[in-house]
């Protein structure tokens, strides 16, 4: 195991708990932070002795001298920046969403310039891309992330803090619950239970198997760059009309209703060319594996819970 731990934000969300498994199956030393420590993810990925070499640790990156505290003790090798609020709860506290989303980005930047950290990795969105006859981000959420990765930028050419920019679009898997777009990961879900689900909204967009975007940030823990780099994670466009096909493959008789409501996503101008500079190809995964592997994971779940 590596003497140097990788600290991580938001580590009780979708994306840290696969990112976490994927870090521990590599032996690597994790310090896992949240605002409120709740391991439901996490224990759906990680079996009991593997989530006990985890260290959580309460925080609130909005609170400056906790988080700066914290950073000195554990002086990580990396640090992976996940804490934030998300559309809906953008939409309902905008206040609270940018004391988050903005103030606890300038947080986190501020301790990598104080503490010397190399390697800092943060999550914008694809919600930050202009879009619509405004050429605008579309939301609040996407305003802050956007902003986020012009603070990135400043960090760089002010202060000489490389920063990593990732933009997941789509991301599906066990354990995403929350957000507008955990509707893939729903109906795979309610296909892999035998029960019914009416999509909410058809659309042709970027969707991404948790898995491949865990080992996209366990890499890049690995190596150095200069600058703040900004990426896309995948070019790939698939639609929901393809989803449902894919679990009926794997399903023949799931009861998966498409949906006449369109939402409108991004299907060109993406561009992974810088992450591939930082740390080379990897493995891809496709639809089809995807939710074959979902499915797989959902069901062993619920048998273990009967």
């Amino acid at each position: 195991m590596s003497n140097k731990a990788v600290l991580i934000t938001g580590a009780t969300g979708f994306l840290g708990s696969w990112i976490i498994a994927r870090l521990i199956a590599d032996g690597q030393a994790v310090v896992a932070t949240d605002l409120v420590l709740d391991k439901n993810r996490i224990e759906c990925l990680l079996s009991p002795e593997k989530s006990a070499t985890v260290r959580w640790q309460t925080l609130d990156t909005t609170d400056s001298q906790a988080l700066n505290t914290l950073v000195e003790e554990v002086r990580p090798t990396a640090i992976i920046h996940l804490a934030a609020l998300q559309i809906p709860a953008c939409r309902e506290n905008p206040v609270l969403a940018a004391q988050v989303n903005i103030i606890g980005h300038i947080n986190v930047f501020e301790a990598a310039k104080k503490y010397g950290i190399e390697r800092l990795i943060y999550t914008s969105s694809i919600a930050a891309k202009p879009r619509g006859p405004d050429n605008a981000p579309s939301n609040l959420y996407g305003v802050f992330k956007k902003t986020d990765e012009e603070i990135a930028r400043l960090y760089w050419q002010d202060f000489g803090i490389s920063s990593l920019g990732l933009r997941p679009y789509i991301v599906y898997g066990l354990g995403r619950d929350e957000g507008e777009t955990s509707a893939i990961t729903k109906a795979i879900q309610a296909a892999a239970l035998g029960d019914a689900y009416q999509m909410p909204f058809s659309t042709e967009s970027c969707f991404q198997y948790a898995g491949e975007v865990a080992e996209i940030f366990a890499r890049c823990i690995n190596t150095t760059w200069q600058g703040a780099l900004l990426s896309d994670l995948t070019t790939n466009i698939d639609s929901t009309d393809q989803l449902i096909a894919a679990i009926h493959a794997e399903v023949p008789d799931a009861n998966i209703t498409p949906s006449s409501n369109i939402r409108v996503s991004p299907t060109e101008g993406f561009d992974n060319s810088v992450l591939k500079r930082v740390i080379g190809d990897w493995p891809k995964t496709s639809l089809d594996e995807g939710v074959r592997e979902t499915l797989h994971l959902f069901r062993s779940l619920n048998e273990n819970q009967k």
